[in-house]
């Protein structure tokens, strides 16, 4: 889905040059806002702090918005400007680590009775606590590659490191994650 809005995006820019910055920050924020707010919170893990920096994201595109060379995805851009955004309120305010923001994963439509739901939820919020728990190099690269399904070089280019260097620490990031998820007796991520 992300991707057909960024060819709509991208459509939308070249066809209307009068279009202006405030029409562009608009759809840029409704593009993209739930996922630099979910990026964010998986740096600084608060959900007012990770608030803020969303604002700060697209406080940022606005002003640079002519600084956009296209030579990478808008979302490499954007993503690339909350990362460097959250890392800098990181060393700015030494965040705790707390609360879950199961309320931004997707809800997937079932016909679960209310017990399947609630254990689905359950499951779902005890997986987050296990990917937020991990060092922040392997955290990083798994949720910009499974919430935000960007490919190994979209990533590179988002974290500024060689596509050898994410393909390791998605690698190790997931092997933390299965060691994490079955110590607390998630099961098999596999199946």
């Amino acid at each position: 889905m992300e991707r057909h809005n960024e060819v709509a995006f991208s459509y939308s820019n070249e066809h209307s040059m009068e279009k202006d910055a405030e029409e562009v920050l608009e759809e840029l924020m409704n593009l993209y806002s739930k996922k630099v707010y979910l990026l964010a919170f998986s740096f600084v893990k608060n959900h007012g702090s990770a608030e803020d920096i969303t604002q700060e994201v697209f406080i940022k595109c606005y002003k640079h918005l002519d600084k956009y060379r296209g030579d990478a995805a808008i979302s490499t851009w954007i993503y690339r400007i909350t990362v460097n955004t959250a890392k800098d309120s990181l060393h700015k305010n030494k965040f705790t680590q707390f609360m879950h923001p199961v309320k931004y994963i997707t809800n997937f439509a079932s016909n679960h009775t209310p017990e399947q739901a609630y254990m689905e939820k359950n499951q779902k919020e005890q997986l987050l606590q296990a990917i937020f728990s991990l060092k922040i190099k392997y955290r990083e690269v798994l949720i910009l590659y499974y919430f935000h399904d960007q490919k190994i070089d979209d990533i590179s280019k988002t974290l500024q490191m060689n596509a050898n260097t994410v393909k390791t620490r998605l690698v190790r990031g997931r092997m933390k994650l299965k060691q994490k998820w079955i110590s607390i007796g998630g099961g098999d991520l596999d199946g």
